[in-house]
């Protein structure tokens, strides 16, 4: 758990790394949460599981069934450290009253739909229509309630470059560092996803689960969250419910139109794979890849953590043919939930 912290404070969310510390310190106090914690099946990292608590003691906030917690969550900003004292006595109480809705949290995945990294696949993309100028058809695994699939319903502001709707709701707009992408049309021509647990934005308490993923007292988040969720009420984001392997593997042998780009996105989900779901998503890009041309070339981006998990990478590998085909290159490193990007370009080494 203090890893966990220590990440939340490299983060720049030092309210979050102090509720992290102080349940490092109470836990002692909820046997059945440190034995559920001490006995999971799998990396405890990787799955995201102390992330999930923290997620339910914000969503335990926000619906007001502990009065002391919401009133804490309410008044703080993400640059407001509570005192150790009082964090601990209130966690005590918290999870003397509440540790079954921390388990329930902690037993489903995580669910964190950033709108802001579609910043990264929106420059990814100008970057390969400035080469190449086709219409995209964008395939997304572990795309929770679809939000990143309306890329093209917001704006991104990309250093210099503006894409997509500059009166749009949703604005993205991250500290932009290096190449500007190019300002080149951008058309996307269907777009569709695939999540193992599916959220329904049509579902209030899936809306609320969302909400309870964004770090405490981030109100740009969460208002760019609020926003993403009613326009995506107007545009209903096409998701699947099934294993991504399978789901790709099935949509990549279904026919691609000439002149079309096929794009297959996924963002900081690859660390939930196990091994052999990883590599089932591979072999089915390799048997596509082999039949890409010029005229349906095939793209993967993806913006994931680096091997030592040291920073996130994203990066784009592509399939048309031709000698260089297949060349994967990491365009960008950024932040986990795309605060800012240091842009490469796919002309890096």
């Amino acid at each position: 758990m203090l890893i966990e912290a220590a990440k939340a404070c490299t983060f720049g969310k030092p309210f979050v790394a102090a509720v992290l510390e102080s349940l490092a310190r109470v836990l002692p106090c909820a046997p059945r949460m440190r034995v559920c914690i001490e006995g999971w099946p799998g990396d405890l990292a990787g799955a995201g599981v102390i992330f999930r608590i923290n997620a339910g003691l914000h969503a335990l906030a926000r619906s007001g069934r502990h009065a002391g917690l919401q009133e804490l969550y309410r008044t703080a900003e993400a640059v407001a450290v509570p005192g150790p004292d009082r964090l601990d006595a209130l966690l005590i109480d918290v999870l003397a009253h509440h540790t079954p809705h921390l388990l329930q949290w902690m037993s489903g995945p995580t669910q964190t739909n950033e709108v802001a990294r579609v910043a990264g696949f929106v420059a990814a993309l100008l970057e390969l229509n400035a080469r190449a100028p086709q219409p995209c058809e964008m395939l997304e695994l572990g795309t929770s309630a679809g939000l990143n699939l309306n890329l093209a319903h917001y704006g991104c502001q990309l250093g210099g470059t503006m894409s997509g709707d500059p009166q749009s709701a949703v604005q993205v707009a991250p500290r932009w560092k290096g190449r500007t992408p190019p300002a080149v049309p951008l058309v996307i021509e269907s777009a569709s996803g695939v999540d193992l647990s599916p959220l329904n934005i049509c579902h209030d308490e899936d809306c609320e689960r969302l909400h309870a993923y964004i770090w405490a007292g981030e109100r740009e988040r969460t208002e760019r969250l609020r926003a993403a969720i009613a326009i995506a009420k107007h545009h209903l984001p096409q998701v699947d419910t099934g294993l991504a392997s399978r789901w790709l593997a099935r949509r990549l042998v279904q026919p691609q139109r000439k002149g079309t780009r096929r794009v297959v996105l996924h963002s900081m989900v690859v660390q939930y794979m196990p091994d052999v779901e990883r590599a089932a998503v591979d072999a089915a890009l390799a048997f596509a890849a082999a039949a890409a041309t010029p005229d349906r070339p095939l793209t993967r981006v993806g913006m994931e953590w680096s091997a030592d998990r040291a920073t996130v990478e994203l990066r784009v590998t592509s399939w048309d043919g031709s000698s260089a085909s297949g060349k994967s290159v990491i365009a960008a490193h950024c932040h986990p939930y795309a605060e800012w990007f240091d842009w490469h370009g796919l002309d890096a080494s």
